[in-house]
C-alpha cells in the first residue's frame, strides 16, 4: 500500500532543467548534454561541483554562478543568471495535471512530501520560490538539500525523507525527472516513477501504481 508520495519540484511541477538548457544548446548550436553538464556538473553524482556544492547549502548563488560562467564561456556564449532563470520559466507545458494529482491523491489518505535539490537564495520562505509552485499546504514534509547539506541521488536524502514520514520504503512513491534519482529511490525500496516532459504520463503511471497497491 502506498502511504506517502515524495515529490521532485523542478522538472515535475515546473520544466524540466534539461529541457532548459536544451533550448539554450540549439539557439547556439552546442551539445546540450555538453552544456548542462557545464551548468549542473555530473548530475548523476555527488561532488565537488558548484552547482552540487551550492545545492548542499555550502556556497552561495553568486558564488556559483561566477565559477559557472566561466564554465559555460567555454563554449563561446554568455549566459546571464537573470537569463539562465529566464530560460527555466519558458515552460511551455501545462503543469496542472500535477497538482491535480497531488491534491486527488491527497483526498485519498496519501501523506505528500517534497524531496528536492535546490537553492536557498530560491527557498522562497518569504514568499516566492520554489514554494509558490507547490501546494505546500499539502506537504507534510520537506526535504530541502541546501537545508538538510545533502543531494540527491545520495542516498542520505531519501532516508531522511523516510525518517521524517515514519514509514518503510516499500510504502512509498518518489517522482523524478532525473532517471538517476528515480534509480537511487528505487535502491532503497521506494516504488519510483520518471517524469518526462510532458508529465501526464508519469501522473497515469502514479495512480495507477497507488490503486495496484490499495
Amino acid at each position: 500500500m502506498i502511504e506517502a508520495i515524495c515529490w521532485d519540484v523542478g522538472g515535475v511541477f515546473s520544466g524540466r532543467p534539461i529541457d532548459a538548457v536544451g533550448r539554450v544548446a540549439v539557439d547556439h548550436g552546442l551539445d546540450p548534454d555538453e552544456l548542462f553538464s557545464a551548468i549542473f556538473g555530473p548530475y548523476h553524482l555527488d561532488g565537488d561541483h558548484a552547482w552540487h556544492r551550492l545545492e548542499r547549502g555550502e556556497i552561495a548563488l553568486t558564488d556559483a554562478w561566477g565559477t559557472i560562467e566561466a564554465a559555460i564561456a567555454d563554449f563561446g556564449i554568455e549566459l546571464s543568471l537573470v537569463d539562465f532563470f529566464r530560460r527555466f520559466g519558458d515552460d511551455p507545458v501545462d503543469r496542472s495535471i500535477v497538482i491535480d494529482t497531488v491534491r486527488n491523491l491527497h483526498e485519498r489518505g496519501i501523506v505528500m512530501a517534497i524531496i528536492t535539490n535546490n537553492v536557498r537564495e530560491l527557498s522562497g520562505r518569504e514568499g516566492g520560490g520554489w514554494r509558490s509552485l507547490v501546494p505546500m499546504e499539502l506537504m507534510s514534509v520537506v526535504i530541502d538539500s541546501c537545508e538538510v547539506g545533502v543531494r540527491k541521488p545520495d542516498p542520505d536524502i531519501y532516508l531522511r525523507a523516510l525518517d521524517a514520514l515514519g514509514t518503510t520504503a516499500d510504502s512509498v512513491a518518489f517522482l523524478d525527472d532525473m532517471t538517476h534519482n528515480v534509480d537511487a529511490a528505487r535502491g532503497l525500496g521506494m516504488h519510483g516513477v520518471v517524469v518526462d516532459a510532458d508529465p501526464s504520463e508519469a501522473m497515469a503511471e502514479l495512480v495507477a501504481l497507488v490503486n495496484r497497491l490499495s
